[in-house]
């Protein structure tokens, strides 16, 4: 998954929670340690105070923008190179406030690049996962009853877009 992507979520939540990492942890149901690390990875250790600080004051100077561009315009401010849009940052803030979960982030995202046409070398390569994994991931996007089948169900996953041919058939002939 896209490094933009999991530090779009982290910071969207750490702003819902007004900077309180600990309030944040609860909210996602994990733990604080888990956060830490995460802003860890994405540089942010040691800048959390400075974080809840600056999104304090931008809300506070910003009253009578909506909080989609507010957060757009810290998201700017602390990632090195913004990927996304402002309709991007729009849409995403919008999935974040449905609650949409984090780990369906990873099926949903293999889901996009089936559908963009991304070879296996590249899923591979740009997400690091094998095809194996990918499939294991994939799986529960078919089933309406698991979390990824749910969240996904309105994107209408489709059998071939998960499983190989070769899978495909080996299933076919099971199901006889």
């Amino acid at each position: 998954m896209p490094d933009d992507l999991e530090r779009h979520y982290f910071l969207h939540w750490f702003v819902i929670y007004n900077g309180n990492i600990i309030q944040t942890a609860k909210a996602l149901q994990i733990h604080r340690n888990t956060i830490q690390g995460h802003f860890l990875k994405m540089g942010y250790s040691k800048k959390s105070v400075r974080l809840r600080h600056t999104w304090q004051k931008l809300n506070e100077k910003s009253k009578n923008l909506s909080f989609e561009k507010k957060f757009y315009q810290f998201y700017n401010q602390f990632s090195k190179k913004p990927r996304f849009s402002p309709e991007e940052n729009a849409g995403m803030v919008g999935l974040w406030q449905a609650k949409f979960p984090f780990k369906t982030l990873i099926p949903q995202y293999f889901l996009w690049a089936v559908r963009a046409g991304k070879s296996k070398d590249w899923v591979q390569k740009e997400l690091g996962y094998s095809y194996r994994h990918r499939a294991r991931l994939m799986n529960p996007i078919l089933k309406p009853k698991t979390r990824d089948g749910f969240w996904l169900a309105p994107m209408k996953p489709q059998v071939k877009e998960v499983y190989s041919a070769r899978y495909r058939t080996i299933l076919s002939r099971k199901k006889r």
